[in-house]
């Protein structure tokens, strides 16, 4: 499988999760036939280990922060394929920083299962000192993806560097970006975005 096809496999099991969330909420719907729909995109182990009943139980609230929402832009800005076999697939992608998480690691297991690939395993890595590295085309790839923007972004131009204030309340460098005449903050080490107000988006 090619590391495009991985990338859209895991956003397509987000994705789902979340819609099908819903709208079995909306149905009430007890747990055991929510689960039964999932199924066909991740294992029992997995919904087990990740306490997705506890969540469902609980609503849809902040589940999006706690669970495994898998963003396009940080996919597509930077996914490694540590393994693959015929019937496994374990990826490294990243998690950016935000009020309540630092920039970590993400490693994710694939299973094939009766011909689906289905999500088994979710890890998480904490960054070497020098958090993610991020290069400057990778900070455009995910801003050209960026979940939380008004509308989709079609223009991304780096301006240059600037010395602001991080997530840690400690100063650093960030990429400037130009897009759509709106500025963006970006930190290359834990991915932390501040508009052009500072604040974070």
């Amino acid at each position: 499988m090619s590391k495009e096809w991985v990338v859209n496999r895991l956003v397509d099991i987000s994705r789902y999760y979340f819609s099908r969330q819903e709208e079995a909420l909306n149905q009430n719907l007890p747990f055991e036939e929510f689960r039964e729909d999932l199924q066909r995109y991740m294992t029992n182990r997995f919904i087990d280990q990740e306490q997705l009943e506890q969540y469902y139980d609980g609503g849809i609230g902040m589940t999006r922060l706690f669970l495994f929402h898998y963003e396009p832009g940080t996919l597509r800005a930077r996914t490694t394929i540590l393994e693959q076999t015929k019937d496994r697939i374990i990826v490294k992608t990243m998690w950016f920083a935000n009020e309540l998480n630092s920039g970590y690691y993400e490693i994710s297991t694939l299973q094939k299962s009766g011909g689906n690939w289905l999500l088994d395993e979710k890890r998480r890595e904490e960054t070497p000192k020098g958090g993610f590295q991020l290069t400057i085309q990778e900070a455009e790839t995910y801003l050209k993806n960026y979940p939380y923007a008004e509308k989709p972004i079609q223009s991304v131009k780096f301006v240059g560097n600037q010395t602001l204030e991080d997530a840690h309340g400690e100063f650093a460098v960030f990429y400037q970006f130009d897009c759509d005449g709106e500025t963006y903050y970006i930190s290359p080490i834990d991915g932390y975005v501040l508009s052009a107000d500072l604040e974070h988006y």
